[in-house]
């Protein structure tokens, strides 16, 4: 009979962490693992492309972070559903998690961390630190999230299993690009683009509209036009930005959109310029549609991103060295090209999809053995 594994998430929007639960949950050996993906809050837009994968979701229907409703709903679950195995996606899945896995003593419980430990304040911290020791394993998407961790909150490297995200390369091959009308977008002329959550100030878009302005100083007018996709509690504060500019005509707002590989592949580059960022799934899906990338030099981006041959990597909150990078990319394509070839090996050859969803098996395996050993 199949391990159960629960995967157990605050929600399912639209969301590098959320991305990468659809892939986990659907990508599991059936024949040795069975999965149900739990959401704290209503489901999200992709649950619908879970269950369409066969995959169960199950929604708590959480009202807010402090819904305690949410918690006595979770116990109840996971008496009646009886996992073998819970993992957990970010600080308020971690928490209820291991709350529950402390009561029930009936499962293990696996902590994910996907970004640097830097806003939360210093009681999420405390109640992160004292509940640590309630996870039996804690598994880190980059080298410096799991540094950051360790120094910020605590637990030990024999606790963690560093796994990054992964990417289904034959997604990103060669789907039709998006048309320009598509997008918004004005004919002829080159196009950079970004695809990210619209959080302030972590994803630096204003050091990224900042930096068109400065292109279109120099110039007279800037050089491309640019599409943001993504939506989140600051993209009016963006579009506010672009229009005080004078940029509104060569930057476009898409908003959410699931075609992102036919939207990379309009791209002629990639830009996140973020301020702290744990790995930067978004990045690594440019990387598999073949493009440069032009970052920044902070959290997990420098493992997997090598600056000057996969893409750029400037200082962040930098706007005169984020333009000279969109610049250099632009005069010299040859160079872009071949920096997109070198990227889209890379992620081949050390982040599929299948290796990173077999590295998770491993950790599950381990669990089960572990649990195992200690029952008389």
């Amino acid at each position: 009979m199949p391990a159960k594994v629960l995967l157990l998430a605050v929600g399912l929007g639209v969301g590098g962490t959320e991305t990468h639960i659809v892939e986990l949950a659907s990508r599991l050996d059936r024949a040795r693992f069975s999965a149900t993906v739990c959401t704290l809050k209503p489901g999200g837009p992709l649950a619908q492309e879970l269950q369409a994968m066969g995959v169960r979701v199950v929604s708590l229907d959480g009202a807010g972070k402090l819904d305690i409703r949410v918690f006595f709903r979770l116990l109840k679950l996971l008496r009646d559903e009886q996992p073998d195995v819970v993992q957990a996606f970010l600080f308020w899945a971690n928490l209820a998690a291991r709350a529950c896995g402390r009561i029930l003593r009936a499962f293990s419980v696996i902590s994910s961390y996907h970004d640097e430990i830097v806003t939360e304040g210093w009681l999420m911290r405390l109640v992160d630190r004292f509940t640590l020791n309630w996870t039996d394993r804690i598994v880190c998407c980059s080298d410096a999230v799991h540094r950051s961790l360790i120094s910020r909150v605590g637990g030990t490297v024999e606790d963690c299993t560093v796994i990054p995200f992964g990417v289904d390369i034959d997604q990103f091959t060669s789907p039709a690009a998006a048309t320009r009308g598509e997008l918004g977008l004005q004919d002829g002329g080159k196009v950079i683009g970004t695809v990210c959550r619209l959080v302030e100030p972590k994803k630096g878009l204003r050091i990224l509209l900042l930096a068109m302005a400065e292109l279109a100083r120099r110039r007279g007018r800037p050089p491309c036009q640019l599409v943001i996709v993504g939506d989140g509690p600051s993209r009016r504060e963006l579009e506010s930005l672009a229009e005080h500019l004078k940029l509104s005509s060569w930057i476009v707002f898409a908003g959410s959109r699931r075609d992102i590989p036919r939207v990379l592949h309009a791209l002629d580059a990639f830009v996140l310029p973020s301020l702290y960022e744990g790995f930067g799934i978004a990045i690594l899906e440019a990387m598999a549609a073949g493009k440069p990338i032009i970052a920044t030099q902070v959290g997990g981006i420098p493992e997997f991103v090598l600056s000057g041959q996969t893409g750029i990597l400037v200082e962040p909150g930098n706007v005169q060295a984020l333009a000279d990078a969109i610049d250099r990319l632009l005069i010299h394509p040859e160079e872009a090209k071949t920096m997109g070839a070198k990227g889209r090996a890379q992620a081949r050859e050390s982040y599929h999809i299948s290796e990173i969803v077999r590295q998770h098996e491993q950790v599950y395996t381990a669990c089960l053995a572990h649990s195992a050993s200690d029952r008389p």
